[in-house]
């Protein structure tokens, strides 16, 4: 019962999330306070039009108003925030109340940003500085790494994209990079951002060769980042002890 009730917070915070990209995108400044509403026709939607993935197959997938399509990403958002809210649960356990808290909201953070990086191009700092801060304060406030491995494992990513993207002049890598690099850090520290920022790398590769290989890419084709850099994190930060101790018992 408890995941199943992860699964519909999972669910009501993958709606919430829709509508929380949509706003910051367009800059709209009732980003909590104003009801939802379609974004073609401005027709005020109603608890019907809001129960996550069940108003999109009630509705056929159309606005209920306007009856034009509905794109198929917020029910993906949907569902992507589901399994990785159950995902999460299940590997922290519900012993420390903090502990899921604190993950369930990187969690949410992670999907935010890859969704709407995906979709734009770039990182809503209304999103990455406030959970890069909550994770300072969540590391230093519980202990988790030293201060020192804290601070290393920040500056790493940090200089590093730094050096990227003003020696490119924004071409290779964009600024909300940097501040993604930073909240990287304070989530593993050192030394386990090396196997995050490494497996980012690796995830991005992937997906590059994939995209060039299938010719959907071009060399020029500007590709989002953070994306991969945040799955880096999540597979670091719950697997990478598991997998360093496995690579290295192989040498």
């Amino acid at each position: 019962m408890i995941y199943v009730f992860v699964i519909l917070i999972g669910l009501a915070f993958g709606s919430f999330a829709s509508m929380l990209i949509h706003r910051l995108h367009t800059r709209d400044k009732s980003v909590l306070g104003a009801r939802s509403f379609c974004p073609r026709c401005a027709a005020q939607l109603r608890v019907r039009d809001l129960i996550p993935i069940a108003s999109f197959l009630i509705n056929k997938f159309r606005c209920r108003f306007c009856k034009q399509p509905i794109a198929f990403r917020y029910p993906l958002l949907e569902l992507s925030m589901a399994v990785i809210f159950l995902l999460t649960t299940s590997l922290i356990g519900m012993d420390d109340v903090s502990q899921i808290a604190f993950y369930l909201l990187i969690a949410f953070v992670f999907i935010v940003l890859t969704f709407y990086d995906f979709l734009f191009k770039e990182i809503p700092d209304l999103i990455s500085l406030p959970a890069l801060f909550i994770a300072i304060l969540y590391a230093v406030l519980n202990h988790t790494f030293t201060v020192t491995n804290l601070v290393v494992g920040m500056v790493i990513p940090v200089v590093f994209f730094g050096l990227l993207h003003f020696g490119s002049k924004g071409r290779w890598l964009g600024g909300g990079d940097i501040r993604v690099g930073a909240l990287m850090g304070a989530l593993l520290g050192y030394p386990m951002i090396l196997t995050g920022l490494f497996f980012g790398y690796l995830f991005g590769s992937v997906y590059s060769l994939i995209g060039l290989a299938s010719k959907k890419f071009g060399r020029q084709t500007q590709i989002p980042f953070a994306p991969f850099l945040l799955l880096g994190t999540y597979v670091a930060l719950f697997w990478g002890q598991q997998i360093l101790d496995w690579y290295f018992a192989l040498l």
